[in-house]
């Protein structure tokens, strides 16, 4: 057994044809060194590499270490118990490098015969690493649901938009009271009966015939569309009061009230049919559309 140039040791001992030679490759701040142990039989034509890959400091096992010879282009992984098995390998000398995420990499070079097998055990070292300190400033993830209601916001195309932080900080206040403050020419109409309910009006209307709603005092009120989470909760006015000038009460207006500000995520409203995203433009919406989305 000879040291060459190189630091290694290497062995001179020959065990003839259909032989191996076992090499452990241990981790060293000069390389890796090869000490020959034992032979075993073997009756390829091409040599084989084959062994364990362990930690240096325990000879535990090492999962998943990926044992290459870049030259030929042949890697394999370990297994659960650090074992290996590198075959097909063409005669000549070439350097085995073995690695995992972790352990530093470990690298020799080899002398491959036909007909001999070498099996070495790969002893390496973990990689320890003090790592300095990471300040990470997430933003709230966004539900999926959202992602429309952020495109068209970040878009700023057609409509006006009150995110959670707006809505969070007035979060005393109910929500027709936000809508209001947010969203300039915003008319609010409050329920005559039920004071508590309030409802989008998103424009006046004349009775068929000329004449104007309410005794002629001002239009009658068109109330906007309101989709809730996507889904229509309350399709908007046809587009004219009744003869009388009374407003139709088949389908009763949304009241945005109903919805408390604690559980909304987002609130967009378009006031011309024009400006509504076209999969929520419908026939009845012509006095413009809120979209409301919930936390």
């Amino acid at each position: 057994m000879t040291a060459d140039a190189g630091g290694r040791v290497v062995s001179s001992e020959r065990f003839g044809a259909g032989r191996a030679v076992r090499e452990r490759v241990l981790s060293s701040t000069h390389g890796a060194l090869l000490v020959p142990l034992v032979s075993l039989a073997l009756s390829a034509q091409s040599a084989t590499l084959r062994g364990r890959a362990l930690t240096d400091s325990t000879d535990r096992p090492i999962v998943g270490a990926v044992v290459a010879i870049d030259e030929l282009k042949r890697h394999t992984i370990s297994d659960s118990l650090g074992h290996f098995v590198l075959t097909g390998i063409a005669p000549g000398e070439y350097i085995v490098r073995a690695q995992r995420i972790g352990f530093g990499v470990l690298a020799t070079r080899v002398r491959f015969t036909a007909n001999l097998a070498v099996e070495a055990d790969f002893l390496m070292t973990r990689n320890v690493q003090d790592l300095p300190d990471v300040n990470v400033n997430a933003k709230r993830a966004l539900p999926p649901k959202l992602a429309e209601f952020e495109e068209r916001r970040t878009a700023g195309v057609g409509g006006r938009f009150i995110t959670q932080d707006e809505i969070d900080k007035r979060a005393y206040s109910v929500t027709a009271d936000i809508i209001r403050t947010k969203v300039p020419g915003m008319e609010i109409m409050r329920d005559v009966v039920r004071p508590s309910q309030a409802y989008v009006v998103g424009g006046r209307m004349q009775v068929p015939g000329g004449a104007m709603a309410n005794g002629g005092a001002r239009p009658g009120p068109c109330f906007a569309a309101v989709v809730l989470d996507g889904m229509f909760v309350y399709q908007g006015n046809y587009g004219s009061p009744t003869a009388t000038g009374s407003i139709s009460r088949d389908e009763p207006p949304f009241d945005i009230n109903s919805i408390g500000p604690s559980v909304i995520a987002g609130i967009e409203y378009y006031a011309s049919a024009a400006s509504i995203p076209t999969k929520y433009n419908g026939m009845r919406n012509t006095c413009g559309l809120m979209l409301i989305w919930t936390r």
